[in-house]
């Protein structure tokens, strides 16, 4: 175990077990340790583990309480129910965010952490366990000058037939925001993933944001005060390449199901805790945002 954050605070997740030729994913419910509020600055997530995705969500409610324990839970969260705060797919990811940004934490809410392991196909897990520690590093409020949002974005309508197939979704956000991280996520018949600027004219040029070959180690770019890209919403496109006879559509597992997801984090938020969902399905992408 690394050496808990100080200001701040420290959340273990597992062990988890992961049956060999397998994947599980689960839900770890918690409350934020501690008994401070935290402005959150600096993030690391490290993990063991054939890792497909590391996610943290809060509830939307803020007087949601849930008995501490461990679940399997395959399908993604209810955005109306819990609210994303981080996601990463990296097995160490270290983010200092620049100056008087931070996410916002409110003491003892309730937390869930999603993990997904895998030993299967491109991943593996040889100790048969997987392990996730978020540290999560505070710096006075009165410093703040604006909070982080999250954004997830779905493409329910995802079907890879045989062969070379792609998807495509486009998102308007109700103002314009702030960039300061992305990365994309699919699974092992994805080839590339491209998202770009959008702000729902279809004739006018785009900016390109971010451009990931293959399937391993999908970068997580980041965007300072200088270089951040202010944006009015967002498309993506995943290309896949599919050797077999099988179609793969929408869903949770890696061997049988395909993903086409984005995640975005921005700045600055009309509160202090919020963050937008924008999920595609039956050719309509509807953008929500949550706030606490």
């Amino acid at each position: 175990m690394q050496r808990p954050p100080k200001p701040g605070q420290q959340i273990d997740v597992g062990p988890v077990t992961v049956e060999r030729s397998k994947e599980v994913t689960q839900c770890t419910y918690m409350k934020l340790p501690g008994k401070k509020d935290l402005a959150v600055n600096r993030v690391r997530i490290k993990v063991s583990g054939g890792s497909h995705h590391v996610h943290l969500y809060r509830a939307q409610d803020p007087t949601m309480t849930v008995a501490d324990h461990a679940e399997p839970c395959n399908m993604a969260l209810d955005f109306s129910v819990w609210q994303l705060v981080l996601a990463s797919q990296s097995l160490y990811l270290d983010w200092k965010l620049p100056p008087g940004l931070a996410f916002h934490f409110t003491k003892g809410e309730q937390l869930v952490a999603q993990t997904h392991f895998v030993d299967s196909g491109l991943l593996t897990t040889p100790t048969g366990q997987g392990f996730a520690i978020f540290d999560l590093y505070s710096m006075p409020p009165k410093k703040v000058t604006s909070y982080v949002g999250a954004f997830f974005g779905q493409d329910r309508d995802v079907v890879v037939p045989p062969g070379f197939a792609t998807a495509t979704t486009k998102c308007i956000f109700p103002k314009p925001v702030n960039l300061l991280a992305i990365t994309g996520h699919y699974h092992y018949r994805g080839v590339k993933l491209t998202a770009s600027t959008w702000d729902g004219y279809e004739d006018h040029a785009t900016e390109l944001l971010y451009n990931q070959d293959g399937y391993l180690d999908p970068a997580f770019i980041r965007f300072n005060e200088q270089n951040s890209p202010q944006i009015q919403g967002v498309q993506w496109t995943c290309d896949y390449q599919n050797p077999t006879d099988t179609t793969f559509k929408f869903g949770p597992f890696t061997d049988v199901n395909e993903h086409c997801n984005l995640f975005l984090f921005y700045y600055p938020t009309g509160s202090p805790q919020e963050d937008m969902t924008c999920v595609q399905k039956g050719g309509i992408a509807a953008t929500t945002v949550h706030a606490n």
